[in-house]
């Protein structure tokens, strides 16, 4: 089965559905993602509410968060599920991305950054190029 983004109006109309008697494998196909993300995301909808559907891509998350929710799953031992869950992630695989970039980098979450990458100055004056003062 193909991966399908799932908008916000697609994860409402999901859980009312569901509500109506349609069951995992019934949503599974008509939305064109696994079970598994089905069943999460009707857990998110129940925890949280539909306040918690985001309307755009990006949500930037503060590192005390990623630490606070990466140190329940590793000291805690919390399942991954759960943890998202709780901290409203829009998917378990997030978290372990972060559990991920915790353990390869000693115990430091390292934060990406976002956009294209600035220009060296260096590497425009190598160029010929003149250099703004």
């Amino acid at each position: 089965m193909g991966k399908r983004k799932l908008y916000k109006a697609d994860l409402i109309e999901m859980n009312e559905r569901r509500k109506e008697g349609a069951t995992l494998r019934e949503l599974s196909k008509a939305y064109g993602v696994r079970k598994e993300i089905v069943k999460y995301h009707l857990r998110l909808m129940d925890l949280h509410g539909y306040a918690i559907l985001r309307e755009s891509n990006n949500r930037k998350y503060p590192k005390e968060i990623k630490e606070q929710a990466v140190k329940e799953v590793l000291e805690e031992k919390h399942s991954i599920g759960r943890t998202a869950l709780k901290y409203g992630l829009p998917s378990k695989s997030m978290l372990s991305r972060w559990i991920v970039n915790y353990e390869e980098n000693d115990g430091n979450l390292i934060e990406k950054r976002r956009g294209r990458p600035r220009k060296q100055i260096e590497n425009t004056a190598e160029k010929g190029h003149k250099k703004i003062p």
